[in-house]
């Protein structure tokens, strides 16, 4: 199974979406969660009982070629962590009207490498594309040809903390 994976805001289901009407089968994380009933609400907030999900979900069930996600990657074996520069996440994430928490949350996951490194603690094959500046359908055919095995973006071309410096609050507050 071939995770799509990432931030939230990264761009994720837009991709996923993209690769489902080009025949593709896609399932969304989410929905698996909750169909098994390993999902629950925390506020505002849906959280996946990963525990849950790795007793009741067997990829081998699901006809998918691809399962998306900020947590797909805990339920398969290659995936492609989308990655995207934070002043752009940031401004999607605004857009989108999310709470000044979760962005902050959001962002500091993305400066962190968090998705990328817990992909590369539990997925055989891992690859990263920055997101930065391409269009949804450039995401999606990069990630397509990866799937393919056509080509390959290996993980440690996005380094944010470097491009940053050591200002990531400065950098986070004064844009909010």
């Amino acid at each position: 199974m071939f995770a799509i994976t990432g931030t939230p805001g990264v761009g994720k289901t837009t991709v996923s979406e993209i690769l489902r009407k080009k025949g593709y089968r896609v399932i969304h994380l989410n929905e698996v969660a909750e169909y098994y009933g390993c999902i629950s609400r925390e506020g505002d907030e849906l959280v996946v009982d990963l525990d849950c999900l790795a007793e009741r979900f067997d990829p081998d069930e699901w006809e998918c070629d691809f399962v998306e996600g900020h947590l797909s990657h805990h339920v398969a074996d290659r995936c492609a962590v989308l990655r995207c520069h934070p002043a752009e996440l940031l401004e999607r994430m605004k857009s989108k009207n999310w709470d000044e928490d979760k962005i902050l949350e959001n962002l500091e996951a993305e400066i962190v490498d968090y998705i990328l490194v817990e992909s590369l603690e539990m997925c055989a094959e891992v690859h990263e594309i920055d997101t930065t500046g391409k269009t949804p359908h450039e995401v999606a055919g990069i990630v397509e040809s990866i799937y393919l095995r056509q080509a390959a973006s290996p993980p440690g071309n996005v380094d944010w903390i470097s491009e940053i410096g050591g200002e990531i609050d400065g950098f986070i507050r004064k844009r909010l």
